[in-house]
């Protein structure tokens, strides 16, 4: 059941009871607020929601120096690469939405393919794509320093010799190791002593729990950083080696592609459910596919039931399902792909696949690329889908993608105390990227996202690979009520989207969205994914009544979503909640 206003008053003035009882100060230099994994935090003086404590506690330390939310989110996408090494640094790229002083922003620092690395040259060379998914050969052109660049230049206030230095004090001063970072880096010892042994304990030994881990190379990096400026990553000494060394490992990536960086700074794409208005990404990440999922979602009154009645799971299932056939099908880098954004995002194009929702059985996995394709290309001259669908004749044929779960990746999110908002996620691909390391960071494996033909996704020089990210801003009215985001691969979508309905269609608060188990909706996985922890006549109804084959992930499974949640109440107050599955947290500013 939906749950009513007073409950949830009386749940957020438990919240704020228990708030006085567990919060505790995290000591890097300024006083702030962190809330304990899997808390809620309220301030009224900005929050940051972080996949690690320490990153949330950098950014609200910038908070509290008077600091903006695109200074503290630079301060947070900093301190992940010292305390989430292997998810995310100066080595990967990114996608970040920004609500600031009345303007929406994205800014696309997605990595892009470097000048050799072309389908004539890997034939050459005799490589298959597998060859392209880590190692040297894996590297695309790093761009979060210029995502960086990109926000500071258009509302930065602080120096950013400020912003990088709770990061620098983490890398050099150390911090706690924690069960992930722990868990993380032992399940890759072997590949780590071979690749990179001077991020290991002492160069041999895996970190443990509890353990103080330094590391001493990243933070001169990052001085170097601090007194040159985030540009010399692309034109100093540090380009230099950069290059120097992927070239004597025979790798594509040079000096003139770190000197070409671009980050693109673009209008954010709109869409509504339910009266809220969301702020996304566009392509060649998720963005117009979380909007296409929740339109064809707005055709159901799922309030009317529960959060976990199978008819809703199926409805979900099958929405998810079909809005990633059409990010499988219809996505790209827009400078050398045409897609049809505007149409797939559309009220009218939902209505057609809305017609594929099948309410009383599981979809036949074998008909994913054929009769459940979806045909944006009927809207061309037409938007309506009562026009467009009779004009339309034939059917598409796709091979189907071999997608991979990702538990790399990481996202976090930030709003001051002005309501200005950012809503960040930034990767290395895979964990550890390419393996390869440098000066204190791993550098990413993101040409494992092209393919080797001419594709939307074929590998081009200069093309920016697709992925799922989508980091979310939610307002109402104009103001930021929700950001939302989560690593997971192809999982992002789901995640986010069971976020969403469990947050405006059954009125959870920010914890009961987090700790709910959740689903999985994709071609690349015949069987129904879901989380343990729903009612077991769910899932029996769902395999036996609706002829679904459920395979079930032990709750929490890390790869269903590490979601770092803000939300902000009528009366102007922030919550904020760390990602669990990751022992994550939220900081705020002692004041």
């Amino acid at each position: 059941m939906a749950i009513t206003t007073t409950q949830r008053r009386f749940k957020m003035k438990k919240i704020l009871a228990t708030l006085l009882c567990v919060l505790f100060l995290v000591g890097i230099g300024f006083s702030v607020i962190t809330m304990e994994v899997g808390k809620l935090l309220a301030s009224n003086s900005g929050i940051v929601a972080a996949g690690n404590p320490y990153a949330s506690a950098a950014g609200a330390e910038i908070l509290e120096k008077g600091g903006n939310a695109i200074d503290a989110a630079i301060a947070v996408s900093l301190a992940l690469g010292v305390v989430e090494p292997y998810a995310s640094g100066i080595g990967g790229e990114g996608y970040a939405v920004a609500s600031f002083n009345g303007e929406r922003i994205a800014v696309d620092f997605r990595s892009s393919a470097p000048a050799l690395a072309s389908v004539e040259n890997a034939e050459a060379l005799g490589l298959t794509t597998s060859d392209l998914r880590s190692g040297p050969l894996s590297i695309c052109t790093p761009w979060v320093l210029a995502g960086i660049i990109e926000l500071w230049l258009h509302g930065g206030s602080l120096p950013f010799a400020e912003l990088i230095a709770p990061a620098i004090r983490l890398a050099s001063e150390g911090f706690v190791v924690n069960n992930t970072f722990a868990s993380t880096c032992g399940s890759s010892y072997d590949v780590l002593m071979e690749n990179a042994p001077g991020f290991l304990k002492d160069g041999l030994f895996a970190w443990e729990t509890g353990d103080i881990a330094t590391n001493p190379e990243l933070a001169e990096t990052y001085r170097y950083l601090a007194e040159n400026g985030p540009q010399a990553f692309y034109k100093g000494e540090l380009a230099d080696k950069i290059s120097d060394l992927i070239e004597s490992k025979e790798g594509f990536l040079r000096k003139t592609d770190l000197e070409n960086y671009r980050a693109l700074v673009k209008e954010p794409l709109h869409g509504t459910y339910r009266g809220y208005d969301l702020f996304v990404p566009s392509i060649p990440v998720g963005g117009p596919y979380l909007i296409e999922t929740l339109n064809i979602l707005e055709h159901f009154n799922l309030s009317a039931f529960s959060w976990d009645d199978p008819l809703v799971m199926n409805i979900i299932n099958q929405a998810l399902t079909f809005a990633m056939i059409d990010l499988l099908s219809y996505s790209g880098d827009p400078e050398y792909v045409y897609v049809p954004v505007e149409t797939l995002i559309t009220k009218d194009y939902a209505k057609t696949r809305f017609m594929n929702i099948d309410l009383n059985e599981a979809l036949n996995s074998e008909l994913y690329y054929t009769d459940y394709l979806g045909r944006p290309d009927l809207f061309e001259n037409s938007d309506s889908y009562i026009e467009a669908m009779l004009a339309g004749a034939g059917v598409i044929e796709l091979e189907p993608s071999a997608a991979g779960v990702g538990e790399d990746t990481t996202h976090f999110a930030v709003i001051d105390k002005d309501g200005n908002a950012v809503a960040w996620t930034q990767t290395l691909s895979s964990f550890f990227g390419s393996k390869v390391y440098l000066d204190g960071f791993f550098i990413n494996n993101e040409m494992g996202n092209f393919t080797l033909d001419d594709t939307s996704r074929g590998l081009v020089p200069g093309k920016r690979p697709v992925t799922t990210i989508c980091p979310t801003i939610i307002e109402k009215d104009g103001k930021v009520v929700y950001l939302v985001g989560t690593p997971g691969g192809y999982y992002i979508q789901s995640t986010i989207t069971n976020v969403i309905v469990d947050l405006i269609d059954f009125g959870m608060t920010l914890d009961e969205a987090q700790m709910k188990p959740k689903i999985i909706g994709s071609p690349n996985y015949p069987e129904f994914r879901m989380e343990t922890g729903y009612p077991e006549n769910t899932r029996l109804f769902l395999e036996e009544i609706m002829g679904h084959s459920v395979r079930e992930f032990d709750f929490p499974y890390r790869s269903f979503g590490s979601l770092n949640l803000i939300q902000v109440q009528p009366d102007g107050l922030m919550i904020g909640i760390g990602a669990f599955r990751r022992e994550g947290g939220a900081s705020a500013p002692e004041y």
